[in-house]
């Protein structure tokens, strides 16, 4: 791979009054995807994420909330020296405001960089009729991540990068952004802006790879997406897709509960990527998708269809009321994601509060004396956080981008939670982590690091080392199960 100049603010310049061939092209200072350059602590895939209503710090994980410790340059894409426990939070505001309403987050250093969004424009190896440009997380292959030394360099992540290897940046909404919204209603608009290339009036197509989070303080049962110009508008060159006979051979890109999902390691079948069946069922929860007439938005608002959730959990938690679970870290290595072994909860919602170790085992106990026991030993692999992924959903749209001639050099995804209207108490047996807790602290573990997704929504991790041996007996007695806790590393 080999090393670019340095990408300075003449270039990023040149980029956005520039012309191209492409009509609603991102900017991006990607280049070929296939033969990617990389310049150190120069952000890859920038220049197509608009800041103005964006501030990218780079914080501790120990503590999103710290001081900056660092700086990141909106016109250039160049961020101070990052090491071990250092991360980055880009905080969103409300552009009329200036209140910050949602946090976007990428992975750790030395997988991820600031600013958490990279653009990949003309990625040819993608595969099933995904588009070939995506909007995605700014992270690395774990094969050559940032800290890797010279002669070799850091190898991003595009498109059409393997299963879990960290495509997708997460949002979390926070308690701003419903903040004065009635129950049953959409919440206020968290606005991802775009730059763009002026070009000759064909459209392209971006898979945009997200997560969305509950971190609102209150129960939602879903949220809207939707495509507006420069001024904010509905424009008929800005759509939306959702795959619909748009893969190989006219098939759909995605299935139906593919769309605005919880992780498979949670609910969902054995398939080629989770030999194992989800932990709390092995059926899918999702919400289903409305995509609008004039195909400018889309609606994931309702109960949930398929796996239990709702009958575990009720609608969609917010962080401060996601339930306990019992991990085991199986390589030690706090770069892979640990095992969720157990939570704490009541799955007959009869009062039999306890651990619980998943459907598969027909809800087999554990007693607070088998679990304390096993977090005190020594060197313990063991520990107990919050089942962070009950809080996420993966989603999956294209937007279409059209003549920019008719759009302005930007545009706007426009992301709205919706609050539930039903907003009573937990089911019987979930335990808030901190019931005085509105939502907005960002869960870490003992070493912490954050928790987070990764990826594909994933069980398997391919950065793992060995099992031991207490690991492999215990997947012989079914006390295992392949959904992970996710770090931001």
């Amino acid at each position: 791979m080999k090393r670019n100049k340095v990408f300075g603010l003449s270039l990023v310049t040149a980029m956005l009054l520039g012309s191209s061939a492409y009509a609603g092209k991102i900017i991006t200072n990607a280049g070929d995807p296939q033969n990617p350059s990389w310049t150190k602590n120069y952000q890859y895939g920038f220049g197509g994420w608009n800041f103005d209503n964006v501030n990218v710090r780079i914080v501790k994980t120990s503590d999103y909330d710290t001081p900056t410790l660092g700086y990141f340059n909106t016109s250039t894409g160049y961020y101070t020296g990052m090491g071990e426990k250092m991360s980055f939070v880009s905080d969103i505001k409300d552009r009329s405001t200036g209140t910050i309403i949602a946090n976007l987050h990428g992975k750790d250093w030395p997988v991820g960089e600031p600013s958490g969004v990279k653009i990949i424009n003309g990625d040819a190896k993608v595969a099933h009729g995904k588009p070939e440009n995506c909007i995605m997380n700014t992270s690395y292959l774990a094969s050559a991540y940032l800290d890797t030394v010279a002669p070799s360099a850091p190898s991003p992540v595009i498109c059409s990068s393997d299963f879990q290897t960290h495509k997708r940046f997460k949002i979390y909404m926070n308690p701003a952004s419903i903040d004065g919204v009635a129950n049953g209603s959409y919440g206020k608009a968290i606005d991802l802006v775009f730059n763009l290339v002026d070009g000759d009036g064909s459209t392209l197509r971006y898979q945009v790879l997200q997560k969305i989070d509950n971190y609102t303080g209150k129960r939602l049962d879903g949220y809207s997406v939707e495509v507006l110009d420069a001024s904010g508008n509905k424009n008929a060159e800005l759509t939306l897709s959702i795959g619909l006979g748009e893969g190989d051979g006219g098939s759909d890109i995605w299935d139906t509960e593919d769309l605005s999902n919880f992780s498979h390691g949670l609910w969902g079948p054995v398939d080629d990527h989770f030999p194992i069946p989800g932990f709390f069922d092995d059926v899918r929860a999702y919400y289903p998708v409305t995509l609008a007439a004039d195909k400018q938005s889309l609606s994931y608002v309702g109960d949930m269809q398929g796996g239990n959730y709702q009958a575990l959990f009720g609608n969609w938690l917010p962080s401060s009321n996601a339930p306990m679970g019992l991990f085991y870290d199986a390589d030690d290595n706090p770069e892979t994601d640990a095992d969720l072994i157990a939570f704490y909860g009541d799955p007959f919602a009869n009062g039999t509060e306890g651990w619980y170790k998943g459907k598969a085992s027909g809800w087999a106990t554990m007693t607070e004396a088998e679990v304390n026991a096993l977090l005190d030993e020594k060197d313990s692999l063991y520990s107990k956080e919050i089942v962070e992924d009950v809080l996420n959903l993966g989603i999956n749209y294209i937007v279409e981008v059209g003549n920019n001639a008719a759009l302005g050099n930007q545009f706007i995804i426009r992301i709205r939670p919706h609050v539930a209207a039903d907003q009573t108490s937990l089911p019987s047996g979930v335990t808030p982590t901190d019931p005085t807790d509105p939502g907005t602290d960002i869960p870490t573990d003992s070493d912490g690091n954050t928790a987070s997704s990764g990826g594909g929504g994933c069980t398997s991790n391919p950065n793992g080392k060995s099992f031991d041996f207490m690991f492999l007996m215990m997947m012989a007695l079914g006390m295992l199960y392949p959904f992970r806790r996710k770090f931001l590393r």
